[in-house]
Formats: C-alpha cells, structure tokens, sequence
C-alpha cells in the first residue's frame, strides 16, 4: 500500500504556501455572505408572565459570520489550507465586507465548504465564530462590531436620518446614544432633548410590509380526562407576543444605524417600539437574535427578532 495513504489528516491539501493572515489572500466575499448574531441569556419567569433577564456573562452576544468566496482552483486551495491551518483554535483576524459595516473582527473558523462549480470557478463557503466580545465593555468605541462612526450633538449641524450622536446626558453611558429619525439642521428645539426632537432611542425603524405577528392567548385548560376541558385565567399579561420583521434593500448606512443600536443593546437590554400599524399601545421588547445579510452595492436585508417585555419598563441600569 502506497505510503501516500498514510498521514496526518489536519491537512488535506499538500504544496500550497499559507498565508499567515486571510487577508493575505487578497480575496472579497461576494454578495450573499450574512452573519447571525445571538444573546445567551439566563431567564425565569415569576406571576403574571413577568420575567427576569440577564446576560450569562460579558461574552454573551455572539456572531456567526458565513462568508462565501468564488475563486479559481489556486484560490480554493489556498483558503481550504489556511482554515485547516487555524485548527479551530487559532483566532482568525478578518474583515467581513468591504462597505465597513463592521470593524475588523477575529473568531475561529468552525467549518468550511467548497462547491465545485466547474473546472475554473469555485465556491469555497466558511463559517467563523466570533465568541469573545465583550460588547458591553466597549461602550466608547461602540461594541465590537459595529463601524458606525459618532460624535457629540452639536447646534448649526447637518445631520441625516440614521445618524448616530452622542449625548453624555445620561448616567449610564450606553444609554447616551440617540439616533436621527430624518434629515434636518440642529438647534436647540430639535436636539435630543428638545421639545421637537428630531433624535430617538426607541426602535422606529419601519420593516417590510406584509409583516405577520401570531398572538398566543394562555389560558390554562384543566383536561378532565374522558370528560371535558375547562379553561381558566389565572394570569394577567396572557396576549403577549413577539414580533420577527424582514427589513429588505436598505441602505449601508440604515443598516450601520440599526446594527449599532442592536449592538448597544447586548441581546438583552429593552427599548420601547409601537408597531407600525393595528397595535395602538406602546410596547417593550428586546432582541435576542438578528441576521444581516449583504446582498449587493448599498443594499442589505436584517431580519430580527423581538421579544416582548410585558413589564412595560426600560430600565436605566446597566
């Protein structure tokens, strides 16, 4: 038997020379690359519904970025080689698009995939894991993740809808970010804290039409077996529900917006939001979980999830 049969299966692709960083390769992902992020969080539920949440540690909001590259043969070969090289263990420093959504971020790569789509054009798919970001404790640059560049509120100022301030009014600092809900010129009355604000800390992005929402009513049913069932209601706050939007073909800098807000609120911390339409009362969520996904120049699809707090408090705590 052909001693070529015999060896160390780390790697798969011999005579390839690695490059010591992905970006040596000089390779883009292409348009259909997303990245899902997910808040590990402890909860327990008390009387009516009510519940209690907190992050499990610092390192709780995660991301999963699955970045696709279309290469030929040589570049396939060298990208399967410089994942295996990382053994799942070694960090992997990257940045996931060219539009600066995101900063430079480092994870480890779980996997990878190749299509081979014919002789000269490949796919090679990879999933990379970014598991130690303390979002929480980088308030000042903003999280981890987002690219989103802010400054101070000023007066005289042109800003656009989407913009980021700054506003140090608030003792918690994560809570001084406020974000433009439309084009204007700053003064006094349209600040903040102005009487007509022209800035927001509540979720007042508009997703898709053709949202659908499903309202659970818990009611306890007693099931008398071979008899009947009786219904009871023992609690308050029975009709509570979440809502999952799609925001399609926004802008870089929406997205930016959103992802920065997102982020600011670590997978766990509330914000207020009335829905657009039907539902006439105020409510409080949180969002455990969202996806981006770059689908071509300037255009990007979100989908989130949010989970409503039937408390009805945003707290002003960490």
């Amino acid at each position: 038997m052909s001693e070529n049969l015999f060896y160390n299966r780390d790697d798969n692709i011999s005579g390839v020379t690695i490059p010591s960083t992905i970006a040596g390769l000089g390779l883009t992902p292409v348009y259909g690359s997303k990245v899902s992020f997910q808040a590990n969080n402890h909860s327990y539920d008390t009387d009516d519904f009510y519940y209690n949440l907190i992050p499990y540690s610092v390192n709780s909001l995660t991301a999963r970025f699955d970045i696709r590259y279309d290469v030929n043969e040589t570049n396939a070969q060298k990208l399967a080689a410089f994942f295996e090289a990382q053994s799942g263990i070694e960090n992997i420093e990257f940045t996931p698009d060219s539009s600066n959504i995101y900063k430079t971020v480092t994870g480890f790569c779980n996997n990878y995939a190749i299509n081979f789509v014919n002789n000269q054009r490949f796919e090679v798919a990879s999933s990379i894991s970014v598991d130690h970001a303390p979002t929480i404790l980088k308030w000042s640059g903003m999280g981890c993740f987002s690219n989103l560049t802010f400054t101070g509120w000023g007066p005289s100022k042109s800003y656009k809808k989407y913009d980021v301030v700054y506003s140090g009014i608030n003792e918690n600092k994560l809570d001084n970010f406020y974000y433009c809900t439309g084009d204007h010129t700053s003064s006094s009355s349209n600040s903040p804290i102005g009487a007509s604000t022209m800035w927001s800390q509540k979720f007042f992005f508009e997703p898709d039409i053709g949202t659908q929402n499903d309202v659970k009513i818990k009611a306890d049913i007693i099931d008398y077996k071979n008899s009947f069932k009786q219904r009871l209601k023992t609690n308050d706050n029975i009709s509570t529900f979440g809502m999952s939007y799609t925001f399609s073909n926004i802008s870089d800098s929406q997205t930016k917006s959103m992802i920065h807000f997102l982020e600011n609120k670590g997978g766990y911390r509330r914000f207020e939001h009335q829905i657009p339409s039907v539902y006439n009362r105020p409510k409080v969520y949180y969002s455990p979980s969202w996806t981006h996904t770059w689908d071509y120049v300037n255009s990007n699809t979100l989908t989130i999830q949010l989970v409503e707090d039937p408390l009805g408090v945003v707290p002003t705590g960490t």
